[in-house]
C-alpha cells in the first residue's frame, strides 16, 4: 500500500484486528463515524479500509463491527506517520458472537485506570534471542528451528520470573529468524526470553475496564498489565476460575 492511491492522497488507513486472535476482522458488516456523522471509507482487503482525500485534521473515530464491542479511537496525525498514517484498531469479541470460540471476560471499574492488556503466558509464540542495536533487529527462535512468521503487531517479553513483561513492537520479519521492531527495547534488555502477543482490553473514561478472550479449552492464565494514574501494575489471573478484579 502506498500513500498515493490513483494519483489521490491517503489519508488513514485503518487496519481491523480482532485482539483475541491477532488476525484480521473477516467481517465485511462495518460501520464507521467521523465526529459523530456516517463516512464510508474505501475496503482495501480483509480488515483493511482507506479514507482518501478526506483531510488530515484530528477527529474522533467510532466504528461497529457485527459479532464485536463498539470500538472508538482518537485520531491524532501528530502521533502517525506523514507518508502513511495508520491505525490498528484491536476489536473485542462480542459475548454473543457466533464466531470462533467462546469467551471468558474480565471486567471491573478501578478509578484512575488509563488501560489494560494481557498476555497468556502458557502460550509462548516463540523465544526471544540477541538485539541488534545497529539494524534495530530481534532474533527470535522455536522449539522446533525454522522460520518465525511474525506480523505487525505488538508482542510481550516476559520476564525470568514471569512478573511482568516488557512490550515491543514488531514491523515484520527481516530474515527467517529475525524481525525488525519499531523502537527499541530497554537498556537493560535481557536476551532468551518468552514472546507472546499482547491481547488489548478497553477502558472507558470512569474507570470501567473490559479484556476478553477465546476459550479454547486450553491454559488460560494471563498476566494482565495495566496503568494506573501513570503506574503501571501487573496482575496474574486464571480467566477460567477469577472472580475478583484488578487491585
Amino acid at each position: 500500500m502506498c500513500a498515493s492511491v490513483f494519483g489521490s492522497r491517503l489519508d488513514l488507513l485503518v487496519r481491523l484486528v480482532d485482539t483475541t486472535t491477532g488476525a484480521a476482522a473477516d467481517e465485511r458488516n462495518v460501520i464507521f463515524m467521523k465526529n459523530g456523522q456516517a463516512v464510508r471509507p474505501e475496503s482495501r482487503g480483509v480488515g483493511v479500509f482507506v479514507f482518501i482525500n478526506t483531510g488530515r485534521e484530528d477527529f474522533l473515530m467510532q466504528i461497529r463491527v457485527f459479532g464485536y464491542e463498539d470500538a472508538e479511537v482518537a485520531v491524532k496525525y501528530a502521533e502517525l506517520e506523514e507518508r502513511m498514517p495508520t491505525v490498528d484498531v484491536f476489536l473485542i469479541p462480542s459475548e454473543n458472537t457466533k464466531k470462533g470460540s467462546p469467551v471468558l471476560s474480565f471486567s471491573g471499574n478501578l478509578p484512575l485506570l488509563e488501560s489494560i492488556e494481557a498476555v497468556n503466558i502458557m502460550r509462548p509464540l516463540c523465544q526471544a534471542g540477541e538485539y541488534r542495536k545497529k539494524e534495530n533487529t530481534l532474533t527470535v527462535f522455536g522449539r522446533t528451528g525454522g522460520r518465525i512468521q511474525l506480523e505487525d503487531v505488538w508482542y510481550g517479553l516476559l520476564s525470568t520470573d514471569k512478573n511482568e513483561y516488557e512490550k515491543i513492537e514488531v514491523l515484520g520479519n527481516a530474515t527467517p529468524q529475525s524481525v525488525k521492531l519499531r523502537g527499541q527495547p530497554a537498556e537493560d534488555f535481557v536476551p532468551n526470553r518468552q514472546m507472546m502477543r499482547i491481547i488489548f482490553g478497553h477502558v472507558s473514561e470512569n474507570g470501567d475496564y473490559l479484556l476478553r478472550v477465546r476459550d479454547d479449552g486450553k491454559g488460560q492464565t494471563y498476566l494482565i498489565r495495566y496503568v494506573v494514574g501513570g503506574e503501571t501494575r501487573f496482575q496474574t489471573v486464571d480467566l477460567k476460575t477469577e472472580t475478583g478484579g484488578l487491585r
